[in-house]
């Protein structure tokens, strides 16, 4: 049972880092378009103020996402569950804005994304928990 109990939890693991490595891939991928093709990504905006804003958000995103992946190259589980409780967060922000703008269907994408971010960071402090403290050698 506690060998079930062990592959689950590396299989959990496994998931909420692959979680975090899409999302910031996908978070910097999201700003390179927004600072390429503002226009595009902002239509009905002209250039200048779409170009200014996109930076201002590109700049913050892509922090973002690189954060999540380095964490995850790095292996550093409690940093990372952190970042990702942050992103849910700012999920909460996305999905309140998009229902006070009466645009339902728009609010389920930073629902969910929330949701993941909570799962994933819960299963990285629970292992992180799980693991006993190193003894210093001496």
């Amino acid at each position: 049972m506690d060998s079930l109990l062990m592959s689950s939890s590396r299989w959990s693991v496994r998931l909420a880092r692959a979680f975090a490595i899409i999302r910031g891939v996908m978070l910097i991928l999201f700003s390179v378009v927004l600072i390429a093709a503002p226009e595009k990504a902002m239509p009905g905006s002209s250039a200048e103020p779409a170009r200014s804003l996109g930076l201002i958000f590109a700049s913050r995103t892509i922090l973002l996402g690189a954060v999540l992946v380095v964490l995850v190259l790095k292996r550093k589980r409690e940093g990372l569950a952190w970042v990702l409780f942050a992103d849910a967060a700012l999920q909460v922000f996305d999905t309140g804005m998009a229902l006070a703008m009466s645009k339902g269907a728009m609010a389920v994408l930073p629902l969910v994304l929330g949701c993941i971010d909570v799962w994933a960071g819960r299963v990285l402090r629970a292992v992180e928990e799980s693991v006993p403290p190193a003894t210093p050698i001496t």
